[in-house]
């Protein structure tokens, strides 16, 4: 069986490193993309990747398909900080893809909406090389393509999962015997799954745990065994010795709601001078009122009970703090049942709510329609809150792949 787990062995011109290692097997199927330290801050995702690719290679692990391991930030990850210039987990709007992917095209610099080129940052040529090494992938791909984006967190945690609300990212979620958090990709924009949608491809993230835990590592090690029995990838229980990884994955967030949503987030700035109180762990219960952290103007509360979401305890980040709230198993059924017969071309039924002018795949609200009823259906139907240049709230459809655009050829 044809495979490798050494970068150099399979380095391409352009790759400059990123490839962590890589396992083909020796038949088609689907292909596992996991990309490690999209923070530079994160590591474990890389020590697990190695591990997962060694123990593959040791024992001649037969797969169908392949498993490729990226490394996201590879300038932040020399420096050992969340990222140099700006968040590379926040810099991938529609816009700015289309502009790196014609700078890949053309073969020069990357040129904003007026064809002036963009001001460069270690993230947008980070960028530019993992959108060249996605394409490479693609090109390589034998069946359909799943992502998985290996995190962590500063503060302790249970580990969870966190995706774009698409049915096919729901069921590759659920897969995991760990929390499902909804809603954060309405709170962030710029998150790099978001692309992943535009192309069609099932992906998730994975947050193992604080950033230096060993478990963290053992964690998106497990995590990632279990995929690859799940998609089909490898035969069930041919792991070396993963016989009991989901009872093991499952007894670390032994206790907490199988789905959550994202209530609220509060944003920060350095001029802030947040600082979150010492102590919290992620998934801890907070009553209303609750002081939580303190900045600039004095103590900050929460505004209702909830769960306390990814508290910042690192010193870059514009996320001070999430609140969380359970999610019935039932919303899942109905939603999925909603979209699927196609129950999202009635949106424009509901009081308040037009076909957006410009977007056939878009809804706008009227000011007086912006309440947690609207849109609670929309998000049932598969909608995403989004503002437009008008200062109206749009919801635009997340749910199905949409075009699936070839990757462009690479620059000569």
């Amino acid at each position: 069986m044809k495979h490798t787990t050494s970068p150099t062995a399979i380095e391409e011109p352009g790759d400059h490193g990123r490839r962590i290692g890589a396992y083909r097997g020796s038949d088609p199927g689907p292909l596992v993309i996991c990309i490690a330290t999209l923070h530079g801050n994160e590591p474990a995702g890389i020590e697990a990747l190695a591990r997962v690719l060694d123990v593959l290679s040791e024992n001649r692990v037969r797969m169908r398909g392949d498993l490729v391991g990226l490394c996201g930030n590879l300038q932040a990850r020399s420096a050992g900080t969340r990222f140099i210039d700006e968040d590379l987990n926040r810099v991938w709007q529609h816009d700015r893809v289309d502009a790196v992917l014609e700078s890949l095209r053309a073969g020069g610099a990357v040129r904003d909406g007026d064809g002036a080129p963009m001001v460069g940052s270690a993230e947008l040529a980070e960028q530019r090389e993992l959108l060249a090494a996605f394409q490479s992938e693609h090109r390589r791909a034998r069946g359909p393509i799943h992502v998985l984006d290996l995190h962590t967190t500063s503060s302790e945690s249970a580990p969870f999962t966190t995706l774009g609300d698409t049915l096919q990212n729901r069921a590759l979620a659920l897969r995991l015997p760990v929390p499902v958090v909804l809603g954060l990709e309405e709170q962030i924009d710029g998150a790099m799954l978001h692309y992943f949608d535009r192309l069609g491809w099932a992906n998730i993230g994975i947050e193992a745990g604080q950033h230096a835990a060993a478990s963290s590592i053992e964690v998106h090690e497990e995590a990632v065994w279990i995929l690859l029995e799940a998609l089909g990838l490898i035969e069930a229980g041919s792991a070396p010795g993963g016989g009991d990884r989901r009872a093991r994955l499952a007894r670390r967030a032994e206790g907490l709601p199988r789905v959550l949503d994202v209530r609220y987030r509060h944003v920060v700035s350095e001029e802030d001078e947040f600082r979150m109180h010492p102590g919290f762990r992620n998934f801890e219960l907070v009553e209303a009122g609750q002081e939580l952290a303190t900045d600039r103007r004095g103590p900050v509360r929460t505004a209702f009970a909830g769960r306390v979401f990814l508290p910042l305890y690192q010193r870059q980040g514009d996320d001070g703090f999430f609140i969380v709230r359970q999610r019935a198993r039932l919303w899942l059924t109905v939603s999925r049942v909603l979209r699927t017969i196609g129950a999202d071309r009635m949106a424009g039924w509901l009081p308040g709510v037009r076909p957006h002018s410009d977007r056939g795949d878009a809804v706008t609200l009227a000011r007086w329609a912006r309440n947690r009823y609207v849109i609670g259906y929309l998000h049932l139907l598969g909608f995403i809150a989004r503002s437009d240049s008008g200062g109206r709230v749009m919801v635009r459809r997340q749910e199905g792949p949409g075009p699936r655009p070839e990757p462009p050829p690479r620059a000569s």
